[in-house]
């Protein structure tokens, strides 16, 4: 009986693995010849998170408080004037600014756009590149080139779009 259950769960267990193997269908399509190539970054531009610290003082103002205090065994009851007062308090602010970071040609940071719609990245600094595979210009951008870039996660392809500025070199 035990041999019989331990080869059910076995075969559940193998027939779950099978289900799960990763999906490779995914094509995003032809790649736009403008693009196709290795290009290498010079620049990239990235938000920054900038705190600053402002302290703010508000009036508080004055007033008759009731007061009781213990004397003698019992409670004696008596109205306190409380004086204006300001009351400081320190704000933090964060802003979002844009900053760019220039490569230098020495160690070079290339991206490789494929005539099949596959991206592959080399070079030290393009680790946000590695986990994308595929890509595909977006056609429908109003300001400039706009290519979606295609991450797979959780077996489920997700496009992002990528805005893409290209210097040529003379």
């Amino acid at each position: 009986m035990k041999n019989v259950l331990y080869l059910s769960l076995t075969l559940l267990l193998i027939t779950l693995l099978i289900e799960c193997k990763e999906n490779t269908s995914f094509s995003p399509g032809a790649s736009d010849p403008r693009i196709m190539g290795t290009w290498r970054l010079t620049e990239r531009l990235y938000p920054v998170n900038v705190d600053s610290l402002v302290i703010d003082s508000v009036l508080v103002t004055g007033k008759y408080r009731i007061d009781s205090t213990f004397v003698n065994g019992h409670y004696v009851k008596d109205t306190v004037l409380v004086k204006d007062y300001y009351q400081k308090d320190t704000i933090k602010i964060t802003k979002s600014v844009d900053s760019i970071k220039t490569y230098s040609a020495n160690q070079q940071q290339t991206i490789t756009f494929s005539a099949d719609g596959q991206l592959s990245a080399n070079g030290t600094d393009m680790s946000y590149y590695y986990p994308i595979k595929y890509f595909r210009v977006d056609s429908t951008s109003q300001d400039g080139l706009g290519i979606n870039l295609f991450i797979t996660t959780n077996r489920a392809t997700v496009p992002f779009r990528q805005g893409v500025a290209f210097q040529g070199m003379c």
